[in-house]
């Protein structure tokens, strides 16, 4: 680029001389033309010899034009050739230093005068990594001596990394030029010894003798011995280890081969691998395959207790591979189809067994046999169980299930259905007898199935709710009968109670109910039993004129209602009776669950857990019917005192908290403090909120929230039990409180039905009322209604209780 620059100096400086030259030539020639002119000759009155000077010196000019556009156009050729020359050189320069890029090696030039050479490929990093590894000062030196004296090196120089590097030095011209290469590793420079330590499975190297050369720490470890130990008694995990080395010598292949060994007083199977060497060694490896070889076991053991189980089925097996080749059969598949264990051991094919079975007339009458032998073909194609009825010419029936095997192939289940047949034809003649004999009776019956449809019913059920044949026709569903009814006899109850006994579910279906009057002055007597297949049988009878006799009758109830004081006296005694061996049985077990007669097994322990919480329901149930008892006898007196609200219910919380995280529910407290304290009795009031409370938590579902919360409005004390459980459904919403009602939507976790009756009553004895609200799916509240106002009066003695425990 400098030689560019120096021969362009040159050239511009003749182009421009020309350019001025040309320019005053210009200038004069046009003074000499200004002064021929007739106007200014006249005006300096010039002679003839003066017209000569002027012709000529205008001749000079033209001359002088004509030289100054050759010059012109000679200045522009030598631009345009300068031009060119630029952009080879340019070319050139791009071109050279892409070639040095291209090298192996990185280059740098040190020029003379500049501050920092110049570098080609990674040659500033590679210097660098040179002066900062161990071999810094060497460097250094030759870098030195090839800038001060000019002398030429070459030397390997290591990073601090420990990568080797090669920079040779050397003059060039004027410059300095500086190669350096990164060498890779070669083979024989890899710890392999390191790399073999740090495998964890055992290796070894022997030598041309078969002589331990090198074993690696796990070789070591699953040996239990030192290296000294190892290398002089030439050890082996197996005896045989040496005769697979010495064969996978002299063969110069790889062996492998499984092998046991007792390793550290334990039984392990090893899986040799042992490579022959170049220079005739051995190396060899141990992978500790003992946990793979139990598992084969295993699949093994549970391969043949399957065989064993299909052996021993009723039904027969049969399961033909991926070839379409019986690969398995049990007992009951040779003895239903009468076929010689022989030929069954032949493994015939797919194909083989039904022609078979046709030569014997055991299969299907088919009309056209190759068609459907094509079809049962393409069981093997599917993906999916298939199942068909085969009916065979003896009678018999069978369901033949074909199921595809994961690793190709396909399972043949048959199952004999004839006598399931012939039982559904007994069936539908008994329903058939059933039906004539329901049509004989007085009494409409019907029988819904678990989806809601009339399955069967007789002539009186039509009579009574005078029903038309269409509308009875196909099974109509309950709803249909309900809208027919009630578009004849209005809104009645009898079909709402019916609905709710056939659609709902579990046990809480087994109810009877009573007589039930229609809006057309029609008694009627309504039965609903469930029947065991999930259907509900349900009877219908007019009893108009049997309920007109049994008014008379009805001033029994006078002696009934005595009858019952006498039994809640009755039980109110036996349940101070029952209070005195309870407490003996709980304050035993109690004793025996805590070791004192001696240490319980887990069983054990189990047991006296199961009394002990059996005992504590007891208890409580003893005490709620003590209380039942004592206030339908009127003899329960309040004890009022004044009641902070908000302590009354964040005490009862603190103890809720943790019954509700053990029944996986959410528990919210709800209620202001500093408010205006209120009369009543705390030991009721809880007893109260006690019993809302745990019948919140047994019928809210897990994941569930209950709410416990209170307010003072005025003179009215509010407090309230929410849950978002499942609601209470509205056909019981009018005896929920009622006593021994345990009816709900959960009635497999409902209680003695005491609880409810006992919130009513106290509360009602406090003055107040009980509101329920609740939707099916939506949960439900109970608040209860208390006056803040009571007089305070003082109560009556009570009968002594025993203490419990």
């Amino acid at each position: 680029m400098q030689v560019s620059r120096l021969s362009a100096r040159p050239a511009t400086i003749r182009v421009g001389r020309k350019a001025y030259l040309a320019s005053r030539a210009v200038y004069f020639g046009g003074l000499i033309v200004l002064a021929s002119s007739p106007a200014w000759a006249a005006d300096t009155s010039v002679g003839t010899p003066d017209l000569l000077l002027i012709v000529a010196a205008t001749s000079f000019a033209l001359a002088m034009t004509i030289w100054a556009l050759t010059e012109h156009r000679s200045t522009e050729a030598l631009r345009q050739a300068l031009r060119g020359s630029s952009e080879k050189n340019r070319s050139l320069v791009a071109a050279r230093e892409a070639w040095i890029s291209a090298g192996r090696e990185s280059l740098l030039v040190f020029n003379p005068g500049a501050s920092e050479p110049v570098s080609f490929g990674d040659g500033v990093k590679l210097l660098q990594d040179c002066l900062a590894g161990p071999d810094a000062a060497a460097a250094d030196a030759a870098l030195m001596g090839l800038t001060g004296q000019g002398i030429a090196f070459e030397l390997i120089c290591r990073s601090d990394k420990g990568r080797a590097i090669s920079i040779r030095g050397r003059p060039a011209g004027g410059s300095l030029l500086v190669f350096l290469e990164a060498q890779s590793e070669s083979p024989e420079s890899l710890d392999f010894r390191g790399a073999l330590n740090a495998v964890p499975l055992p290796a070894w190297i022997r030598d041309r003798n078969l002589a331990l050369r090198f074993v690696n720490r796990a070789f070591l470890s699953l040996a239990g011995s030192g290296e000294e130990a190892v290398y002089s008694s030439n050890a082996a995990f197996d005896r045989s280890e040496r005769d697979l080395a010495a064969a996978a010598q002299g063969g110069s292949e790889v062996i492998e081969a499984t092998r046991f060994a007792v390793l550290s007083g334990a039984r392990r199977a090893l899986a040799f691998t042992l490579s022959p060497l170049h220079d005739g060694g051995v190396a060899g490896s141990a992978v500790d395959v003992t946990r793979q070889t139990e598992a084969e076991t295993r699949l093994r053991q549970h391969i043949s207790a399957h065989a064993d189980i299909l052996d021993r089925m009723a039904t027969s097996v049969a399961m033909f591979g991926p070839d379409r080749r019986l690969v398995f059969h049990n007992p009951a598949f040779a003895e239903l189809w009468g076929l010689p264990k022989p030929w069954l051991d032949s493994r015939p094919a797919h194909a083989e067994f039904l022609d078979r079975l046709r030569e014997l007339r055991k299969l299907p009458e088919q009309t056209d046999f190759r068609a459907w032998k094509q079809i049962q073909a393409k069981m093997f194609e599917n993906r999916e169980p298939a199942e068909e009825r085969w009916h065979l010419p003896g009678g018999q029936s069978l369901r033949v299930t074909a199921q595809p095997q994961p690793a190709g192939g396909v399972a043949f289940l048959f199952e004999d259905v004839s006598e399931s047949l012939r039982l559904e034809s007994s069936y539908n003649t008994l329903m058939k007898v059933q039906k004539a004999s329901l049509d004989t009776l007085q009494e409409g019956v019907a029988v819904f199935g678990p989806d809601g449809r009339l399955k069967l019913r007789n002539l009186a059920f039509a009579r009574i709710w005078r029903f038309e044949a269409a509308e009875l026709a196909g099974e109509p569903h309950l709803k249909q009968l309900t809208e027919a009814c009630r578009s004849r006899f209005g809104g009645d109850r009898v079909w709402e109670v019916v609905t709710t006994s056939v659609t709902s579910a579990g046990t809480s279906r087994s109810r009877e109910w009573n007589e039930m009057e229609r809006s057309d002055g029609t008694i009627i007597r309504l039965s609903i039993s469930p029947l065991p297949d999930g259907a509900t049988f349900v009877s219908f009878a007019d009893i108009t004129d049997r309920f007109r006799i049994e008014t008379a009758l009805r001033e029994r109830n006078d002696a009934l209602e005595a009858s019952d004081r006498m039994k809640s006296e009755f039980v109110r005694r036996m349940s101070y009776e029952l209070r005195t061996p309870l407490n003996s049985i709980m304050g035993f077990s109690e004793l025996l669950r805590a070791g004192t007669a001696g240490p319980l097994n887990a069983k054990q322990c189990e047991y006296a857990d199961a009394v002990i919480k059996a005992s504590g329901q007891l208890r409580d149930l003893i005490n709620d019917v003590l209380d039942l008892s004592d206030l339908e006898s009127h003899t329960v007196e309040l004890e009022y005192e004044s009641i902070d609200l908000y302590l009354l219910l964040s005490g009862i919380a603190d103890h809720v908290r943790g019954w509700a995280i053990k029944a996986g529910l959410s528990f919210r407290l709800d209620c202001r403090q500093a408010q205006t304290p209120f009369l009543g009795d705390p030991r009721r009031l809880k007893q109260v909120l006690f019993n809302l409370i745990a019948n919140a938590l047994k019928f809210t579902p897990r994941g569930g929230t209950v709410s416990l919360g209170g307010r003072i409005a005025a003179d009215d004390v509010q407090f309230y039990v929410a849950d978002t459980g499942p609601g209470v459904p509205p056909d019981i919403m009018a005896s929920v409180f009622d006593r021994f009602s345990a009816s709900g939507g959960a009635v497999a976790r409902a209680g003695a039905g005491i609880g409810l009756t006992l919130v009513k009553q106290f509360v009602e004895l406090h003055g107040g009322w009980v509101q329920l609200e609740s939707q099916a799916g939506g949960g439900t509240r109970v608040t209860c209604h208390v006056p803040r106002k009571r007089a305070v009066r003082k109560p009556r003695a009570l009968p002594a209780k025993a203490p419990l425990a």
